[in-house]
């Protein structure tokens, strides 16, 4: 069964490979073209800062839609943070793919501004990038139809494309992210009911003003940046906590031989 499904992996496979070494043909020969689209994939701003600026500005749009759409956000909200959740699952549960960047039988030209070094031992499929963005851009959809075939456009060609480029991604990374990504945010739609979740939250708003603005700004942020900074830390902390670990490992086995 493996090798059926090896087999019916190999032209996707090779379409992969195709794709990436065509983009690639384009990198390394002119550094203002390499140093645009590396900014362009690196701005948070280019990101999720104009995604959360469109729901921030839908929340305080007042008219008579303004509870419904209201509880729309905060639905939309919830699948973005079960999306990258399910992506950064899958990203450790699934086989290890290596970043195009780093493959030895592609052997890319790494764009002038790019670290051959990024991204190293972090898996490529699906992308996270593609998962969060696409299922943002079904809730821009489901808000507003023009922006949101807007939105899912910039989510394909500003955001995703360049990651192509630069190697962190092969194209069916993103294809199966983009695919993933409007799943769960359809089915955080059907499941979520707003009595479930954003009944209560619209609740704690109108009662403690306060600290609701304080964590709604603080997960608007951290969405605009994939959870950059929580994910950094808990790495940091895992490798922390091993070295801790290994040290008194040595310290008690020095102790127990002497």
């Amino acid at each position: 069964m493996q090798s059926d499904l090896a087999a019916l992996l190999v032209p996707v496979i090779s379409w992969d490979h195709a794709v990436s070494l065509w983009l690639n043909s384009y990198a390394g020969h002119t550094p203002a073209l390499d140093r645009f689209v590396y900014n362009l994939a690196d701005s948070a701003m280019l990101k999720g800062d104009l995604f959360m600026a469109f729901f921030w500005w839908l929340w305080f749009k007042r008219d008579d839609a303004n509870t419904e759409r209201r509880q729309t956000i905060l639905t939309a909200l919830a699948g973005a943070i079960i999306a990258i959740a399910v992506a950064r699952l899958l990203q450790l549960m699934l086989p290890f793919r290596e970043r195009p960047l780093h493959s030895d039988t592609l052997n890319l030209t790494p764009p002038t501004v790019v670290n051959p070094d990024t991204l190293d031992g972090w898996s490529s499929f699906p992308s996270d990038h593609a998962v969060l963005f696409f299922a943002l851009a079904l809730a821009v959809w489901r808000l507003h139809r023009t922006l949101g075939v807007f939105a899912i456009l910039w989510a394909g060609i500003g955001i995703c494309l360049p990651r192509v480029f630069l190697g962190y991604h092969y194209a069916t990374d993103i294809i199966a992210g983009a695919v993933l990504g409007m799943i769960i945010m359809q089915a955080a739609f059907l499941l979520l009911r707003p009595r479930l979740l954003a009944q209560p939250l619209l609740r704690w708003e109108k009662a403690h003003a306060t600290s609701f603005y304080c964590a709604a700004f603080i997960t608007s942020l951290q969405l605009a940046v994939l959870f950059q900074d929580v994910r950094q830390l808990t790495v940091d902390s895992i490798g922390l906590v091993h070295h801790l670990t290994m040290t008194s490992a040595v310290a008690t086995e020095s102790g127990g031989v002497q």
